[in-house]
């Protein structure tokens, strides 16, 4: 339903598939060119629209996500939904117990990855930004004390509230990481040498 997926395979044929896969030999491939898509498409299925989240709840989520200019504005809008809304609690309950500086990167990710004319540039952006949340003192970090290491499920965001999020924090996590930063012409050239 959301487009992002090429193909649907039921979780019970994926050994089965995964098999097939195996299976071809790259003459079979020179002989009759992606030899995956072919074993994929037998495969695949139609999802259908009736078991989707997304389809059931499209109108509401349009309504409290779409065009928004900033998080807070989100939760203003899953807030006027009212107590009787149950996509609207659940989504505020997960929402205000994640980082906010991630529920801000995360909006201004999107923003930006539209925009990006290619798939190398999206990937490069989404790297450096998980270098930055691999920081020492990341809330990254403070996530995984609090759900895997203590698991007290109470992280000690750095901020705490949305609003002390500053742009400035959040424009950190986009700045080219210099010599560290992905190169994939260089890595290409690498591959091409092997």
């Amino acid at each position: 339903y959301g487009g992002i997926a090429t193909h649907y395979i039921k979780s019970e044929r994926i050994d089965d598939m995964v098999k097939d896969l195996e299976s071809k030999s790259v003459e079979e491939h020179d002989k009759i060119g992606d030899c995956a898509a072919s074993v994929l498409m037998s495969y695949h299925e139609d999802p259908g629209q009736e078991d989707s989240f997304l389809a059931r709840h499209q109108d509401v989520i349009d309504q409290t996500f779409q065009d928004k200019e900033s998080v807070e504005d989100i939760i203003v809008a899953l807030e006027a939904l009212g107590p009787e809304s149950k996509f609207g609690t659940k989504t505020l309950d997960s929402l205000k117990k994640m980082s906010p500086t991630s529920l801000k990167l995360t909006l201004e990710s999107l923003r930006r990855g539209k925009e990006l004319p290619t798939i190398a540039e999206c990937l490069r952006m989404e790297y450096r930004m998980s270098q930055v949340c691999m920081r020492e003192g990341s809330d990254f970090y403070e996530g995984i004390r609090a759900v895997l290491v203590d698991k007290d499920h109470s992280p000690n965001w750095e901020p705490s509230r949305l609003e002390d999020v500053s742009d400035e924090a959040i424009e950190i996590f986009f700045q080219s990481l210099g010599e560290e930063d992905l190169d994939f012409e260089e890595e290409h050239e690498k591959i091409s040498k092997m």
